[in-house]
């Protein structure tokens, strides 16, 4: 069965490393089941899920859902992020295990919070 995985990645912040995203996503579905997989879909929009799903609050709820089921949280933390900051919030405080990536080459730096 594997791992439970929540990947947390820029959707609305921007969607310039989905290719990325998308790659990680490919490597973590070798350990187990990715439920927020849809982050590295290239068709996602900046604007999210807004036109498919019933909008901002189903959103919310599902999301808490799969970060809540998941036994390990990885976050791209590539691009800035208020939502992947606020999952990463919600996760530690759970005690959950979680996994930021960042790229050091990145012309953002890295908030000394993650």
């Amino acid at each position: 069965m594997g791992l439970g995985i929540y990947f947390c990645g820029s959707i609305r912040g921007g969607r310039q490393d989905v290719d990325i995203s998308c790659r990680i996503i490919n490597e973590l579905k070798k350990f187990g089941r990715v439920n927020s997989e849809h982050i590295g879909n290239p068709d996602l929009v900046e604007k999210g899920e807004d036109g498919v799903k019933p909008g901002d609050k189903y959103i919310n709820n599902q999301d808490l859902k799969w970060l809540q089921e998941a036994n390990v949280i990885v976050a791209g933390v590539i691009q800035p992020s208020l939502g992947v900051g606020y999952e990463i919030g919600r996760a530690v405080a759970k005690n959950q295990k979680i996994l930021c990536l960042f790229r050091s080459s990145s012309k953002y730096v890295l908030s000394a919070m993650i």
